[in-house]
């Protein structure tokens, strides 16, 4: 028995593992096109912090659980070929292979996992936006949404700030409408509309503005590495269909909700349009004219969405702003009378 068990133990331990390491970057972004494509081609990837003398931190991403040499080798040819990035074949004892990006006569023709790592990282990365947002001390959000159904159209202009617990949101309806402004602090929560200004629950205030922030009103556009980089058990293909750019996703009517298809531009990996499979129906999206808020957050300037009751809605973003704090007096409330 006792023999038995230290020849199973002598095999195991003289299987070598093998795993890949990437060349090192500045940036963790920098390795975005190389999660998403290690993602895409069935293999996962995490990225590490490093050291190095000389060159001070940098990062590398790491694919490991490879058995044999020819296994990993093949699936860093793979992966160089995707992101254009040189991999190593590190064995188990430390030895290292490198695996540089192949050198083609002629540009290679897009596949699934080049277009999805080129997309996440035009858009900053793997939550590379909706991040930002996140951790931002305060945002300002300011926008038109125009709205058209049964030959009518609606349009108004929201102004949007939040800093912690903060709120404010003025709505500017064109055309006759009601205007309002809602306002909330630790203190309390004011909605003043028709000329009143009445206090409300704090909470349903703070829900009814955040309807109108930018992870809100821009959520596909911020959200599309992520939706990218974790695609659902079908897997994402290139697909036919494109009036411009190149389309990847799991088809026009896919079962189940989430991403049907998004089409990019060729080259710069921006999104142009997508469709998004909702419970109450198809949405379908158009972008033009993307702005960088910083490294890592671009947003759209315009925004088309035509929704599954025949309803088509027009977003104009004038601005975009992450600051340290918002202006004094943003979130003083409606009136000085205000109960």
């Amino acid at each position: 028995m006792i023999a038995a068990l230290a020849f199973y133990l002598s095999v195991a331990l003289a299987a070598p593992t093998f795993s890949l390491e990437s060349a090192p970057a500045t940036t963790r972004e920098e390795l975005a096109p190389v999660e998403a494509a290690t993602s895409a081609s069935g293999f996962k990837s995490r990225v590490v912090k490093r050291f190095r003398l000389g060159q001070g931190w940098t990062w590398v991403a790491l694919v490991e659980g490879f058995s044999t040499e020819a296994a990993a080798t093949s699936a860093a040819q793979t992966l160089a070929t995707a992101t254009q990035r040189t991999f190593s074949v590190v064995a188990e004892g430390g030895s290292r292979t490198p695996v540089d990006v192949p050198v083609a006569a002629v540009p290679s023709a897009p596949t699934a996992a080049s277009t999805v790592a080129a997309t996440i990282a035009a858009h900053g990365g793997v939550g590379g936006g909706a991040s930002e947002l996140a951790r931002a001390k305060a945002v300002h959000f300011s926008f038109t949404r125009a709205l058209e159904a049964d030959g009518r159209a609606i349009e108004a202009s929201h102004d949007y700030w939040r800093e912690g617990a903060s709120r404010r949101l003025a709505v500017d309806v064109k055309q006759g409408g009601e205007d309002s402004l809602l306002v909330v602090t630790g203190n309390g929560g004011w909605l003043e509309a028709g000329g009143q200004v009445v206090s409300r629950d704090i909470g349903i205030l703070v829900n009814q503005a955040d309807a109108f922030a930018p992870e809100a009103v821009l959520g596909l556009a911020l959200d599309l590495p992520s939706l990218l980089a974790a695609p659902p058990e079908a897997p994402l293909l290139l697909l036919e269909g494109a009036e411009r750019g190149v389309r990847i996703g799991r088809g026009e009517d896919p079962e189940g909700a989430g991403l049907a298809f998004a089409d990019v531009e060729a080259g710069t990996g921006l999104l142009l349009g997508a469709r998004y499979v909702t419970e109450g129906g198809p949405l379908l999206f158009s972008y033009a004219a993307w702005t960088r808020v910083t490294p890592t957050l671009l947003v759209p300037t315009r925004v088309r969405v035509e929704r599954p009751d025949g309803r088509v809605e027009t977003v104009s973003v004038s601005k975009v702003e992450l600051a340290e704090a918002a202006p004094a007096g943003t979130f003083a409330p409606p009136s000085a009378t205000a109960p």
